[in-house]
């Protein structure tokens, strides 16, 4: 996955787990380390659209041109109503640059 920073993309975590409702999880939280630093930013509650098993995540403009070019880092991670914890796989995406910036 892919876009180019100052876009406005929307990310979709998928989920196969048959077992796995989201919409019943008390916290969901999507975090995003990116940089040299291994700077983190967390999305959670109206930053989100939980489904059963999808969360889709929206960037603004001013946010995507935050983020440094190159590949950046995404987890999912929740809790059930039952206190259960859980977390997704690792997943990759790469800011890319944008060739015709001043139209932004």
């Amino acid at each position: 996955m892919s876009a180019p920073r100052g876009t406005t993309p929307t990310l979709v975590l998928t989920f196969t787990d048959t077992n796995l409702d989201l919409t019943t999880a008390t916290a969901v939280y999507v975090t995003f380390k990116y940089g040299l630093m291994n700077d983190k930013i967390t999305k959670t509650g109206e930053d989100l659209e939980v489904e059963a098993k999808k969360i889709t995540v929206s960037f603004s403009q001013a946010e995507t041109l935050n983020f440094p070019e190159g590949p950046m880092q995404i987890q999912a991670n929740w809790t059930g109503t039952d206190g259960f914890r859980a977390a997704s796989e690792i997943q990759s995406f790469n800011w890319s640059r944008q060739l015709l910036p001043e139209v932004l």
